[in-house]
């Protein structure tokens, strides 16, 4: 009788005893990653630089896109050193896209330009506060 109780003591009692301590760390929930925008291109126009690209997949989801850009002045450019991108703007897609039929166009012109610099541009596409993709390649406009 005793080693029966004894058993069904350790019955119930080994259940408690594994389930105690730490289960593990919280898992955020994994968010797609989004590809970066390898085909951005640009050119001086009349009112500025235009810059265009379009996305590398698609999605349904609303997307915003922050426009980085770096300025480099005559004389004071140092070639081979990194460049400083800084925020130009970060905008929706509906303000951007450049037509009905190519619903993946995107474009942005920059109006803020002085002529004799060197402008840089990159862009980053976000589908939330925190999952966006990596910066795209960089396309260079020099005003003449």
């Amino acid at each position: 009788m005793t080693a029966a109780m004894l058993l069904l003591l350790a019955c119930l009692l080994f259940p408690m005893m594994a389930s105690c301590g730490k289960k593990g760390d919280p898992v955020p929930r994994q968010q797609p990653v989004l590809l970066m925008i390898k085909n951005l291109g640009g050119e001086p126009v009349k009112a500025g630089n235009l810059l265009s690209w379009t996305l590398p997949d698609r999605t349904k989801k609303a997307k915003t896109f922050k426009i980085l850009r770096s300025v480099s002045i005559p004389g004071e450019d140092c070639p081979g050193c990194p460049q400083n991108f800084i925020l130009l703007t970060e905008q929706d897609e509906a303000s951007l896209q450049s037509g009905e039929k190519e619903p993946e166009k995107y474009s942005y012109l920059d109006r803020d330009v002085i002529k004799g610099h060197s402008y840089g541009y990159r862009i980053v596409w976000c589908v939330s506060s925190r999952n966006c993709s990596p910066e795209s390649n960089t396309a260079e406009i020099k005003i003449k």
